[in-house]
């Protein structure tokens, strides 16, 4: 699976579930709760990102609670978080809601905000389209990029049972 998108990236570390989504917002629809998707640190953001965009992250992005956040992030048009490293309920609820994220040490000295990559999760690299570098990622475990390329574990599952 390959991703080519524009960059936005937040190299702090720690960004919280609450951060990415506030709960005060979680009793709103999805589209109204993406509009304040990381507005505690950017915000301006939900209004300037584009379908398709990657988001790029420091260490433990995601940590906190076990809210859905992942789905404000999804609601924006965002085509993968790529980070540092994730919070593991972030990771794990992400790829169960369809979302992809990729973690790889080293991402924020590769790149800058506004750059556009190109993420390959089959042989584990990412491109930077402006300097033509490559960093050399994990390759993403299959099950799970199947996962993220069917929209999430439910999809998942039904064509599993479909192939049976």
């Amino acid at each position: 699976m390959k991703v080519t998108g524009t960059v936005w990236k937040f190299p702090q570390d720690d960004i919280s579930t609450d951060q990415i989504r506030r709960k005060i917002y979680a009793h709103l629809p999805l589209t109204e709760q993406a509009k304040h998707c990381l507005e505690g640190i950017d915000p301006e953001f939900a209004e300037k990102v584009n379908s398709g965009d990657i988001l790029v992250a420091g260490k433990n992005f995601g940590c906190g609670s076990s809210t859905s956040a992942y789905a404000s992030i999804m609601k924006l048009g965002i085509a993968a978080v790529v980070a540092e490293s994730f919070g593991r309920i972030f990771f794990r609820n992400s790829i169960s809601g369809g979302l992809l994220v990729i973690g790889c040490p080293g991402i924020l000295e590769f790149l800058t905000s506004g750059d556009r990559i190109e993420v390959d999760t089959v042989v584990g690299q990412i491109r930077n389209l402006a300097t033509g570098q490559i960093l050399k990622s994990a390759p993403f475990p299959d099950v799970l990029r199947e996962m993220a390329e069917l929209g999430g574990e439910k999809p998942y599952l039904k064509a599993r049972l479909a192939s049976k």
